[in-house]
């Protein structure tokens, strides 16, 4: 019998991967993901959004034309998918779904998502230079990169796709030093012997 946790992450799954394979056509599936990306977005920004989908006074057509709204170009298939959401009560479920079904295309595309944070500004060309650095290094297509400053990094950059964090900042460099310093003589931060 599996456990809560993970009969809930099958769920999610079997909700994303539902509306991921009921089109084949690329540009369709393009636009659900920006719709499930803008209502995860929605979901994390505004706490309203969640009190409409639970109000039980509110009319499920209201909660599930809320949902398909999301879609700038009405789509019967994604208007059918937020109507079985909220009549199933899954809604809440939507920012668990909208990043599994984005893993799935972002992986039928070939596509890889790297954030570089920077403390300041970097100029798009080399932005790009990253990311196809990083699609060659990753065997994929192509990179979406997207900047993220951070002043507190103060000089140099991290950068992040998926479960790989790679950190060439002063913060992260001075972090290591603070750790290798505060270690006991003769033990690496890790406690083995040097």
């Amino acid at each position: 019998m599996a456990s809560g946790g993970t009969d809930m992450a099958d769920r999610r799954r079997a909700w994303a991967r539902a509306l991921f394979g009921s089109t084949t056509v690329p540009e369709r599936r393009r636009s659900w993901g920006e719709a499930l990306d803008a209502l995860a977005l929605a979901f994390a920004e505004e706490r309203r959004i969640g009190d409409f989908l639970g109000d039980p006074g509110v009319s499920q057509a209201d909660k599930a034309s809320l949902l398909s709204s999301a879609l700038t170009v009405p789509d019967e298939v994604f208007s059918r998918f937020c109507s079985l959401l909220v009549e199933k009560d899954r809604a809440y479920l939507l920012p668990e779904i909208a990043l599994i079904y984005r893993a799935d295309l972002d992986k039928a595309e070939g596509t890889v998502r790297l954030e570089v944070e920077a403390a300041r500004s970097v100029d798009h060309a080399i932005l790009e230079r990253i990311g196809a650095a990083w699609a060659r290094m990753s065997g994929t297509t192509r990179a979406e990169t997207r900047l993220r400053l951070n002043p507190g990094l103060i000089a140099g950059y991290r950068l992040r796709s998926g479960s790989v964090r790679i950190d060439y900042s002063v913060a992260g460099r001075l972090e290591r030093l603070r750790r290798d310093l505060s270690a006991p003589m003769g033990r690496s931060p890790q406690g083995k012997e040097s």
